[in-house]
């Protein structure tokens, strides 16, 4: 077929594209540059690494100032966090560690753990460990604070 410069032709539909006049024809130019733009702007922000805010660890509940040394008798120690970028139906564990109590555990033992599975209105996490019988052996211990598995915090006190 054999365009005449001088017919008319009927103007056509374009979308994502420009009508170019060209001795007498329209021809479709796409629009690759706004596209690749709108496709830089489209994409998501980098997810951030979910964990933990403002964690206390303290003898007293509820309290606000955290503490870093507890007595052999600290009737218990408690741990709070604020959730960051945790999601519904996540599991986070709170791990109680003993990295070195002497003779009276191994090296990095886990005293005991807890499980809490994220709803939809959690954005807060407590926990807590008593006294043991005897009393807090004398060392080093940590408690861990984990996302599906992941250890997103650790949190190191002593007792003395």
């Amino acid at each position: 077929m054999q365009l005449r410069p001088d017919a008319e032709y009927p103007e056509a539909e374009v979308e994502g594209g420009v009508m170019c006049p060209e001795e007498g024809l329209s021809v479709r130019i796409p629009v690759i540059v706004a596209a690749a733009t709108m496709s830089v702007f489209s994409l998501a922000p980098a997810a951030s690494a979910a964990g933990f805010e403002n964690i206390v660890l303290t003898s007293e509940k509820d309290a606000e100032e955290a503490e870093e040394v507890f007595a052999t008798d600290t009737p218990a120690i408690y741990i709070s966090a604020d959730l960051a970028d945790v999601e519904t139906g996540s599991t986070v564990t709170v791990s109680w560690v003993s990295v070195d109590s002497g003779r009276v555990a191994p090296p990095n033992y886990e005293i005991d753990s807890v499980n809490l599975d994220i709803g939809m209105i959690d954005n807060h996490v407590n926990s807590s460990l008593s006294k043991p019988n005897a009393g807090w052996p004398v060392g080093d211990y940590r408690v861990d604070l984990a996302v599906d598995g992941e250890v997103a915090d650790s949190v190191e006190f002593a007792v003395e």
